[in-house]
């Protein structure tokens, strides 16, 4: 029996998302997806919470759906790539299938097997001294080495490819999968072919267009989604200034993926900017994207340290799961915890209460930027979906 791996956000779940998921079907028995914590990959607030996302996956067929914690969710492409490959495989995957701009597995895997040969890295270091971005750097250095440098600038191949990288990194023997993505392109803002991007149904839902945009969605999850349950970070903006204008340039020095430096323009900027957007356009420079800057900023202040950066999630906690996944997570899987409620944290080492703790301070200031606030604690409280008390 064959177990299929998703890694994604859900940001919302989108028909796109639906196809994948049908596809996954076809290659194996049990389907597992590992979505995004309640922060996410371009430092924002997810657009609803993982509980309600990991309900629309069950709906929409997945088996079995765990978190990639905050810490993982909201961080580099590497460093996510690296927690949600690693949580797939100790589910028991041995296939992960992504969507992909190209939608050529062996380009991936060529691209995948440069960027990991010898020489590479030290290429990047050279590039990056000229003070472009490291996303740049590595463009135009695998490109020398032979790489199209389209998958790079890709989201989706980008990100395969990292899935790639992930699995030879921590030597996991897991078969790659991909499907061409139709329709519109990542962050698009245009309906093709009657596919939109998940930021496309963001900015409706802030709209309060929840009718609208579920044309978009699977016929599985409409008419769920209402008002109290989407989130919008502006709601958090005041706390986020107020919290990060009491710390001084040495808190900033070890966020995740700081560069030397970096803590005093954050720190300077902060004496001066009055908003987010003004704070982050004031931080972003040619070398730091802007997604990297509002990383930063959320890191700061949801306190996180680089402490868990680039290295593997030390449990991995299932939302929910149908018949089928109950039946695969019934039988031992991989080498850390499978856990299924909170309760069982304690009995789990420092690392992996640290990574909880986390968890909790985060999803408790994420209650605060939706449509109704909700009190603290449901974290601790959330309660475990089963697709057939769904239906």
């Amino acid at each position: 029996m064959s177990t299929v791996g998703i890694i994604a956000e859900f940001n919302p779940l989108h028909t796109g998302h639906k196809r994948l998921i049908d596809h996954a079907h076809t290659l194996g028995d049990t389907v597992a997806c590992v979505i995004s914590g309640n922060f996410v990959q371009r430092g924002d607030a997810a657009i609803i919470s993982k509980q309600q996302r990991a309900k629309f996956a069950l709906l929409c067929g997945v088996d079995i759906v765990a978190e990639l914690p905050v810490l993982w969710s909201m961080s580099t492409a590497q460093n996510f790539a690296i927690g949600g490959v690693w949580q797939l495989y100790n589910l028991g995957c041995d296939k992960i299938v992504f969507g992909s701009e190209c939608g050529d597995i062996n380009a991936l895997e060529k691209a995948a097997d440069i960027l990991n040969s010898d020489g590479f890295f030290e290429l990047v270091t050279q590039k990056a001294k000229s003070g472009v971005t490291f996303a740049v750097a590595r463009e135009q250095a695998a490109q020398e080495m032979g790489v199209d440098f389209t998958l790079l600038r890709s989201a989706n191949d980008n990100l395969g490819i990292e899935y790639i990288l992930a699995a030879k990194k921590l030597n996991l023997p897991i078969e790659f999968h991909c499907i061409k993505r139709l329709g519109a392109m990542h962050d698009g803002d245009e309906i093709v072919d009657g596919f939109v991007s998940s930021s496309y149904i963001r900015e409706e839902l802030k709209k309060d267009n929840i009718g609208y945009t579920e044309r978009f969605m699977p016929r599985e999850v409409r008419g769920i989604l209402n008002p109290e349950h989407i989130s919008d970070i502006s709601k958090l903006e005041n706390a986020v200034l107020c919290s990060l204008r009491t710390k001084t340039a040495d808190d900033f020095k070890n966020l995740p993926d700081i560069s030397e430096g970096l803590e005093n323009k954050i720190y300077f900027s902060l004496r001066v900017a009055t908003s987010l957007d003004e704070l982050y356009n004031m931080i972003k420079t040619k070398r730091y994207t802007l997604a990297r800057i509002r990383r930063l900023v959320l890191s700061a202040f949801l306190g996180f340290d680089n402490q868990f950066f680039m290295v593997t999630p030390p449990y991995v906690r299932v939302l929910g799961f149908s018949k089928q996944g109950l039946s695969h997570l019934k039988s031992p899987q991989g080498i850390i915890p499978v856990i299924t409620r909170a309760s069982q944290i304690k009995d789990l080492d420092a690392n992996a209460q640290k990574v909880f703790e986390t968890e909790c301070r985060a999803t408790d200031i994420y209650a605060l930027s939706l449509g109704t606030p909700l009190e603290c604690g449901n974290e601790q409280k959330m309660k475990l979906l089963k697709t057939e008390e769904l239906l």
